[in-house]
C-alpha cells in the first residue's frame, strides 16, 4: 500500500503518486483504481485522462483536483 500526492508531470501526460514517507513512488495510469482522500474519508476513483480537454480527473468527480491530492494505492 502506498500513501501520498499525487503530482502531475510537467508533459500533462504521467502521474506520480509520491509516497508520505519520501521513498517509494508509483506511475499511476488512466484507468487505474485508487483512492482519493476527501473530507478525512477515502474514496475509490478510477483515474481517467480526457485528450479533448488535456487533463487528468477522476471518474464521478471530474471537478476534484487531481494534482496536489492524497491518495493512496493498494497492492
Amino acid at each position: 500500500m502506498i500513501i501520498g500526492f499525487l503530482t502531475i508531470g510537467k508533459d500533462s501526460h504521467s502521474c506520480v503518486l509520491s509516497a508520505l514517507n519520501g521513498k517509494d513512488q508509483s506511475v499511476i495510469m488512466p484507468g487505474q483504481y485508487l483512492y482519493v482522500n476527501v473530507s478525512n474519508g477515502w474514496i475509490p476513483v478510477e483515474l481517467k485522462y480526457s485528450d479533448r480537454i488535456g487533463r487528468y480527473y477522476f471518474s464521478h468527480l471530474p471537478e476534484l483536483p487531481v494534482n496536489g491530492r492524497m491518495a493512496m494505492v493498494k497492492s
